[in-house]
């Protein structure tokens, strides 16, 4: 049993993490804004984004792996405050790499597909990055600091849906809340990714603890998928009304953080690391049925708590 620390620890990986793997380890969350508690893990708060902050935490729990999930994801807040996104997404991702190394502990540090443009889709780890937004920069810049920070981390490019531990909706979620209240809601057929469900990312990062997995790795879900047919596929599954869901392009969007299409990753690099095979969209959205099915996403809610 190992003792892993998790930053980001209310956030949408977090969170599942810390719950899935109290059985197996020694659980400590690391929360900012969002409090939780969990019977079990030890959850504190801290600014890791603070010069200092992640070299105390550390020095004083001493884990033996470290997580880190913690990030500013929205594209739209990280494009009209670009210092607060590489503050969060590049200066804090070195400071906790920085401090991992230096109590000799492993290193797993969550990254996205959109460091690539999403010109050529089917991403290996050696293709050349070109992020499009400044969140993109910011988790492309985290990436660079925490390799020069600590050798020996891996680095996990990833895009994930699950049941959330705040009131913010994953894209499953998203989808699901509309078509559940009879609402109409869009889906983009032109923006493709290998989304994987947030438990099943879970599962592939312990193993990748167990296995001491270093270097970059992309590590979504085992099938490309339009977000459109993503939303299709979710309403087959909870026998829902598909036909809620408006095809659109992203280019009618009034985004203004540029957003890449093809964005589907390869997966092989990991599956042979970890001898596994990464989920199709079906086996992982039959799965976050069966969560909410067997009362894990209301277990999940109940964990979030306001500060005093």
């Amino acid at each position: 049993m190992a003792a892993v620390l998790v930053t980001g620890a209310s956030g949408l990986l977090g969170a599942n993490l810390i719950l899935e793997a109290l059985d197996r380890h020694q659980m400590l969350g690391v929360y900012h804004q969002h409090a939780m508690a969990v019977q079990g893990a030890e959850i504190v708060s801290a600014d890791l984004s603070q010069a200092g902050a992640a070299r105390d935490l550390l020095q004083t729990y001493k884990p033996d792996w470290v997580v880190h999930a913690a990030a500013a994801t929205s594209l739209e807040m990280c494009e009209d405050d670009p210092e607060m996104a590489f503050r969060l997404n590049g200066d804090m991702a070195g400071y906790v790499a920085e401090a991992a190394r230096e109590v000799d502990a492993g290193l797993i540090h969550i990254s996205t597909d959109a460091v690539f443009d999403g010109q050529q889709g089917n991403y290996v780890e050696t293709d050349k990055t070109h992020p499009l937004s400044v969140y993109a920069e910011s988790k492309l810049a985290g990436e660079r600091v925490v390799a020069n920070a600590h050798p020996d981390a891996a680095i996990l490019r990833t895009n994930f849906y699950g049941w959330n531990l705040q009131p913010k909706q994953s894209l499953a979620e998203m989808f699901l809340s509309h078509l559940e209240e009879g609402e109409r809601c869009r889906g983009f057929t032109d923006v493709f990714v290998t989304t994987t469900l947030v438990n099943d990312l879970v599962e592939l990062i312990l193993k990748a603890i167990e296995a001491g997995v270093s270097g970059t790795y992309h590590a979504g879900g085992g099938e490309c998928i339009s977000k459109y047919e993503f939303g299709q596929r979710l309403a087959e599954t909870f026998e829902l009304d598909g036909s809620l869901i408006e095809p659109i392009s992203v280019a009618q969007m009034n985004f203004r953080a540029r957003r890449g299409r093809q964005l589907c990753m390869k997966g092989d690099k990991i599956e042979r690391r970890l001898g596994i095979e990464l989920p199709s969209v079906e086996a992982g959205l039959k799965r976050f049925r069966g969560l909410r099915e067997n009362g894990y996403a209301d277990r999940l809610k109940k964990h979030s708590r306001r500060e005093p």
